[in-house]
């Protein structure tokens, strides 16, 4: 194939790729939770606030410098910031390309890049405010230079080296260890091969460290803090088989958390659920397939990306049984391009053509049908959390100036992009902060994370908390005057356990110990106030939207 009739095949790639990120990006629901703490960082003045932020939050500065330059350009609209993942992941396809051709040939870099175009992983990231596309782009640039720099060691490589694992650290709070296997796999072959010395070792490392030097409080921060947003989930081989099914699935089961039953997931009253067994079961095994047949070959450069892409895996399974990540498909954005890449070089590998052409049919045909046709495809999927949900909500029940909120799991600065909160008298309970709610003299509350389904036990059982009762009076009740309102909005998806399944849970001693405790208390709040509301006020309406309810009482 000419070089013309390549990059024509690659631009159509990236084109088509390109339109269907395009496709229902306007999400209905606006920005989720980790979407709108993009924006909000992003929005934060650069002296001073900004990097607080930052440091307040658990993932490196690149991304929010990137995304508050973007809206400086392009404005800070819903559609604006999500077309800023659009450009990098359109890039991620092109730099995929040349990934595949520097392992192989330019048939095997339009392989990669088809995968990436029509990857379901790589689709709905592109739509999401958040740094997984661009995470994508500088690790594939990252793996395109360390290619390159095994090839040849110029002073132009070995800089481009630098630069590339820099960004990947700077985007990522765990890029680092990709980083760190990339030198040592880096280092060793082209020492082993008497390519490098220790002096150009040395000198590769300090100047990175010391590059990295901005980043250390905030590497501290994470890797010494207990972050409540992995309370949801523990870690499982479930999920170790999702991230894999992700990587090559147009259904993307392990975008928050995964199915805690794989044999359950993979039946339906039992019978097999063919149709993830068509899209995402036969495409998984061809491409085990694919990267066993590329693992066969394993020249120098195979098995350096192989070994980049385990040595980082490994650490974050450990990291994961450990408490300290959740191992789900996002969080190992890094190592993505490596499986693309081992999957495109095993495919164009196989022979005869016959099989080669047969197997492609069955690993692209499924993933390009659902992608095009499915209601369910990655570009058409919602954001069900999204904030601005809420402001929908408040509108339609026809909430007036001072009337009373509570908010359950998120703080009132987390909706002020869609609805102005400031018009009511506005109360949360949070997942830092619903311990003040609840008790009288509340202990720390790494205690309470740590045993609070003992401390709970009896009032979740009772459905009753006499403190809660209290505090609804104090702050919403009893200062309420006649014809006023009070609202409860809650977040369904965290809290989901009504007063029966509440029971039944406490009923079965294993079902209470493996729900996340933070669910019970949420669905306990929830709980709580629709029935001490109940007891004071009149319920004149209630209405849900996405993954957001509001319940709404009248002081008569």
């Amino acid at each position: 194939m000419s070089d013309k009739r390549v990059y024509l095949n690659l631009f159509l790639i990236m084109l088509i790729g390109l339109l269907i990120r395009l496709m229902s990006i306007d999400k209905p629901f606006g920005l989720w939770n980790d979407e709108y703490v993009s924006w909000y960082i992003s929005q934060k003045p650069l002296i001073g606030e900004f990097f607080d932020a930052v440091y307040k939050n658990c993932h490196m500065p690149f991304y929010y410098f990137y995304l508050k330059y973007w809206t400086a350009i392009f404005g800070n609209q819903d559609l604006a910031l999500r077309v800023s993942s659009v450009f990098p992941s359109i890039l991620g396809v092109m730099t995929m390309f040349f990934v595949g051709k520097k392992l192989k040939d330019s048939h095997t870099g339009l392989v990669c890049a088809i995968l990436t175009a029509f990857s379901g992983f790589m689709i709905y990231f592109a739509q999401e405010v958040r740094f997984y596309s661009i995470l994508f782009l500088f690790s594939a640039f990252a793996i395109l230079v360390t290619l390159k720099l095994l090839e040849k060691q110029s002073y132009t490589n070995y800089l481009l080296f630098y630069i590339s694992n820099v960004l990947v650290m700077f985007t990522h709070t765990i890029g680092f260890v990709f980083v760190f296997f990339n030198f040592l796999t880096v280092f060793y072959f082209l020492k082993k091969e008497e390519k490098i010395s220790a002096k150009q070792i040395t000198l590769i490392v300090l100047s990175t460290a010391v590059t990295m030097l901005p980043l250390f409080p905030f590497l501290y921060k994470t890797l010494t803090a207990s972050y409540l947003s992995q309370f949801w989930s523990d870690f499982s081989l479930t999920k170790l088989f999702f991230v894999f099914a992700d990587y090559i699935s147009p259904i993307q089961i392990n975008i928050v958390n995964t199915p805690s039953s794989l044999l359950s997931f993979l039946s339906k009253n039992g019978h097999l659920n063919y149709g993830y067994f068509i899209f995402a079961i036969i495409p998984m095994i061809i491409a085990f397939v694919s990267i066993v047949k590329a693992l066969k070959k394993l020249d120098k450069n195979l098995k350096a990306i192989s070994l980049i892409a385990l040595g980082t895996l490994v650490v974050m399974v450990i990291a994961s049984l450990l408490g300290k990540m959740v191992l789900i498909t996002k969080y190992t954005t890094e190592i993505y391009p490596i499986f693309i890449a081992l999957v495109a070089v095993g495919l164009s590998s196989i022979s005869p053509m016959f099989l080669q052409k047969t197997l492609s049919v069955l690993l692209f045909a499924p993933i390009v049908f659902y992608t095009v046709f499915s209601d369910y495809a990655p570009q058409k999927i919602n954001r069900l959390e999204g904030h601005k949900a809420v402001a929908k909500l408040i509108q339609d029940a026809n909430l007036k100036k001072g009337d009373s909120i509570l908010l359950l799991y998120y703080e009132d600065y987390r909706f002020e992009k869609y609805v102005k909160m400031e018009d009511f008298f506005v109360e949360s309970v949070t997942k830092f902060n619903f311990q003040y709610r609840l008790m009288h003299e509340p202990p720390l509350h790494s205690t309470i994370m740590a045993d609070g389904k003992n401390m709970f036990k009896e009032s979740f059982s009772s459905g009753e908390c006499k403190f809660f009762d209290g505090y609804l009076h104090r702050f919403f009740f009893n200062r309420m005057k006649k014809g006023e309102k009070f609202a409860l909005i809650s977040l369904k998806s965290v809290a989901f356990v009504d007063e029966e399944k509440m029971t039944q849970t406490l009923e079965n001693p294993q079902k209470y110990e493996k729900i996340p405790f933070m669910f019970l208390i949420f669905s306990h709040v929830d709980n709580l106030s629709h029935k001490y509301a109940n007891a004071a006020l009149k319920p004149v309406f209630k209405e849900d939207v996405g993954s957001w309810e509001i319940s709404v009482w009248e002081k008569i």
